[in-house]
């Protein structure tokens, strides 16, 4: 990297600007030394592999990146190895899996340098894009599926492509939402008793509790969502299996893990089912799964916990990169469009699509 790049970068840093963008000499003076890049590179794409804990935290401050304590950082997370020194992720806050966080753009021969800062305890929706200049303050949030260069103020649900004001929350909200843990001391054990009522009754979709465990956010503490030798079993079943097209062994390899599937079900390569929840989704008879969806058992925000089933009817159908959140219900013949998000529950015999999905049509058989 050139001197001239780096001054800019210490400009950035050392100053309340969120951007800054210069004009380059050549092409490559952005560039990071052949072995940091190298170094840079190889951390940020096995970190996608590593469950949040304070191990992976300190390995991805050896990439620069600033990372506070007790930051939930989970899987499939996308980082900018050119510049992660300008990544600010304050303590306690969330970023979602799978998303995407970008600190730099090359356009001609201007780069555009931005720093991404995720203030204290602040949420980040899964599957999102934060883009260089984005800034979400304390006791805000950004939903699912978003993307966004600029500033969320404090307080406020953001959402969309590009993100836009949803709601400003009220004091009740925000305590419900932002609420720091009390530490109850009897909290884990009613915890731990509460799910196993939840699993053994087959009428409940869902389970959700506020926290007041020992850490700064819900996420912190997956690992005590159920037995954790039953969460790294599913998991490698999971990661194995995203990898494969549909076949008898793919589906041997999700019943093993506990996946109930009916009779001729097709499931394409790409898809995740959850690593904590995946074997308390249900799926029923001819129900088709296309590449690169994802199916969710589980939700933490800052402040609760939830644990939600998946009941999959007959024949219905999930196109590619499609999204289904915990506790949904997808109705017979339904039809979920590409990029879209279920929730809640979709009736029968028709079409949704959207984030999050709406009714677009009958559908007819």
């Amino acid at each position: 990297m050139k001197k001239y790049v780096k001054d800019a970068v210490k400009e950035l840093q050392n100053s309340d600007q969120r951007t800054i963008e210069i004009t380059l000499k050549n092409k490559n003076d952005y560039k990071k030394n052949f072995l940091r890049l190298l170094y840079n590179k190889f951390i940020l794409a096995l970190q996608t592999r590593i469950v949040p804990s304070h191990i992976k935290n300190f390995i991805l401050r050896t990439t620069g990146m600033n990372v506070g304590h007790d930051v939930c950082f989970p899987h499939y997370i996308k980082i900018d190895p050119y510049f992660p020194e300008l990544i600010y992720l304050e303590k306690g806050c969330i970023v979602g899996g799978d998303s995407r966080i970008i600190t730099h753009e090359v356009k001609g021969n201007k780069l555009k340098l931005g720093k991404v800062t995720i203030k204290e305890r602040a949420l980040v929706g899964g599957v999102t894009t934060l883009k260089p200049g984005f800034v979400l303050n304390k006791s805000a949030m950004l939903m699912f599926f978003s993307d966004y260069d600029k500033e969320v103020p404090e307080g406020e649900l953001w959402g969309g492509k590009p993100a836009r004001l949803l709601k400003k929350f009220t004091e009740e909200e925000i305590e419900k939402y932002h609420k720091p843990s009390i530490h109850d001391k009897n909290y884990y054990k009613t915890f731990r008793k509460q799910v196993k009522e939840f699993l053994k009754d087959p009428e409940r979709m869902y389970f959700k509790v506020h926290y007041n465990g020992k850490r700064l956010n819900a996420g912190d503490d997956w690992w005590r969502a159920r037995n954790i030798f039953k969460i790294f079993y599913n998991g490698i079943i999971v990661e194995i299996t995203r990898l494969m097209p549909h076949s008898f062994l793919k589906t041997f390899l999700y019943r093993m893990m506990g996946l109930k599937i009916g009779k001729n079900c097709r499931i394409e390569k790409g898809v995740v089912f959850d690593h904590l929840y995946g074997d308390i989704i249900k799926l029923e008879d001819n129900v088709t799964i296309e590449h690169d969806c994802y199916l969710d058992g589980h939700e933490y925000t800052i402040t609760q916990t939830v644990f939600g089933k998946i009941l999959l009817k007959k024949g219905c159908h999930l196109k590619h990169h499609s999204f289904v959140r915990a506790a949904t219900t997808i109705g017979e013949n339904s039809v979920i469009e590409s990029y879209s998000l279920a929730q809640r529950e979709i009736p029968p015999n028709e079409v949704w699509g959207g984030m999050p999905a709406k009714f677009i049509k009958k559908q007819y058989i």
